[in-house]
C-alpha cells in the first residue's frame, strides 16, 4: 500500500510539471520586462527619452505586473528633471494601480511632499528654478552668479514653501566659497525664519556654522535662545538629541580653543629658546640673523619635496590642501632653524654631543607636531582624522 501511494504521489508531481512546462510564457510579460529593462538602460545612461519610455510601460495595456514600476520610476525621473506635473500625474497612477503595497505607500508620502513645496502646482516654475540653482551652486565651478539669483528668487518669492530651504542652500554656498560672514547672515535668517520648522532645525544649523567659524560665544547664545525659548509665539520644540549635539560640540571646541592657545604659546616659547641658543653660539643677534638667512642642506633637500607634496595635495584633494601646505611648509620652516642651529653647535664644539642631540629632536618632533595640530583643527580635520584612525580610510 505504501509502494502504490509512493507512485501515485511520483505520477501527480511528474504530471504537475509536465503540465507546468506545457505552459508558453505570458508574451504580454515577456514583452513588458524587456522593456521595462531597456527603459532602466536608458535611465541609467542619462537618456532624457528613459521618460517617456517608462511612461510608455505605464499607459500600456493589459497591465502587468510592471505597470506600477514604470509609473515609479517615471516620477522618479520626472521629479529630477523638474517636471512635476509628470510626476504627480506618474504618482497618482502608481496610488491607483499598484499592487505593491510598499510601493503605494512611498508614492503617497512623495506626492505629499510635492504638494507641500509645489502648492499642486502653484510652485512648479519656482520649484524648477530653485533645484536648478542649487544644483549648479553645488556641482559648479563658481556658483556666485547662482547664489545671487537664489538671493532674488528669496526676495520676489517670499510666500515660497521652501524659502528657508533655498535660505539655507545660500548659506552653506557662500561658506563653501569661504565668505562666512554672509554664509552667517543667511543662516541667522534662516534661524528667524525656521521659528515653525520641526525641531528648530535651521536654528541649531546656525549653531553649528557658528562654531565653525569659531564664534563659540555666539553659538553658546545661540544654544541659550535655544533652551529659554527666547523666539516668537509658536516656536517649534528643539530637537533634543541635535541640541545635546550642538552642546557637546561647543565643549570640544572650547577645549581645542585652549589647545590652540597653548600650543601657540609653547612655539614662541620655543622660537625664543632656540634664538637665544643660537646668539649664544654664534656671538650676536646679527650674526645669527645671516645665519638663519643661508639655508642648511636638509632644507636644499626638503624644500623640494615639501613643494610637490604641496603641489598633489592642491590638485587631489582641495579638502586637506591648506592643510597639508601649512605642515609642509612649517615642517621646511622648523629644518631650516634646527640645521642652522645644529651647524653652528659642530662649528663652535667640533661636534654636536649625542644628548643635546637627543634634546633638539626632541624639541623639533613637538615643534612639528604642535603645527600639525594647529593646521588640522583651523580647517576642522582633526574628526576626519580621528575617525579614519578608528575606523580605517575606508569609512568615508
Amino acid at each position: 500500500m505504501i509502494v502504490r501511494a509512493a507512485v501515485a504521489l511520483l505520477a501527480i508531481v511528474c504530471g504537475a510539471v509536465i503540465a507546468h512546462a506545457d505552459v508558453a510564457p505570458d508574451p504580454v510579460e515577456v514583452a513588458a520586462d524587456a522593456a521595462f529593462r531597456a527603459a532602466q538602460q536608458r535611465a541609467a545612461a542619462g537618456d532624457p527619452a528613459a521618460l517617456d519610455a517608462y511612461e510608455a510601460i505605464g499607459n500600456g495595456r493589459p497591465i502587468t505586473r510592471w505597470t506600477d514600476d514604470a509609473w515609479a520610476e517615471a516620477a522618479r525621473l520626472a521629479e529630477r528633471a523638474g517636471d512635476y506635473v509628470r510626476a504627480r500625474r506618474a504618482l497618482e497612477q502608481v496610488i491607483a494601480i499598484g499592487t505593491d503595497d510598499q510601493l503605494v505607500r512611498r508614492a503617497r508620502g512623495t506626492l505629499a511632499r510635492l504638494a507641500a513645496f509645489t502648492g499642486d502646482g502653484r510652485w512648479d516654475a519656482v520649484a524648477k528654478e530653485h533645484e536648478r540653482l542649487v544644483t549648479a551652486v553645488f556641482g559648479g565651478d563658481d556658483p556666485r552668479a547662482e547664489l545671487v539669483a537664489l538671493a532674488a528668487l528669496v526676495d520676489e518669492q517670499p510666500a515660497y514653501p521652501r524659502a528657508n530651504a533655498v535660505r539655507g542652500a545660500i548659506a552653506r554656498g557662500w561658506e563653501q566659497e569661504g565668505d562666512r560672514a554672509v554664509a552667517l547672515r543667511w543662516y541667522r535668517a534662516a534661524a528667524v525664519a525656521g521659528v515653525t520648522e520641526p525641531g528648530r532645525r535651521s536654528h541649531l544649523e546656525l549653531v553649528r556654522a557658528l562654531l565653525r567659524a569659531g564664534e563659540l560665544d555666539a553659538a553658546e547664545a545661540e544654544i541659550g535662545r535655544l533652551v529659554h525659548g527666547e523666539q516668537v509665539a509658536g516656536a517649534m520644540v528643539v530637537d533634543g538629541a541635535g541640541l545635546a549635539a550642538v552642546r557637546a560640540q561647543l565643549a570640544i571646541a572650547r577645549q581645542r580653543a585652549w589647545v590652540r592657545r597653548g600650543l601657540w604659546a609653547a612655539i614662541g616659547a620655543l622660537l625664543l629658546v632656540v634664538v637665544l641658543a643660537l646668539r649664544r653660539e654664534v656671538g650676536s643677534l646679527v650674526a645669527a640673523g645671516r645665519r638663519l638667512a643661508r639655508p642648511p642642506i636638509e632644507v636644499l633637500f626638503l624644500a623640494p619635496l615639501a613643494g610637490v607634496l604641496i603641489l598633489v595635495a592642491y590638485r587631489g584633494n582641495p579638502l586637506v590642501a591648506r592643510a597639508v601646505r601649512d605642515i609642509a611648509v612649517g615642517g621646511v620652516a622648523i629644518a631650516w632653524i634646527s640645521g642652522v642651529l645644529l651647524e653652528a653647535v659642530r662649528t663652535r664644539h667640533g661636534r654636536v654631543p649625542v644628548r643635546r642631540a637627543l634634546i633638539h629632536a626632541g624639541v623639533a618632533l613637538v615643534a612639528v607636531a604642535a603645527m600639525a595640530y594647529l593646521a588640522l583643527d583651523r580647517d576642522r580635520l582633526l574628526d576626519l582624522v580621528d575617525e579614519t584612525w578608528r575606523g580605517g580610510p575606508g569609512m568615508r
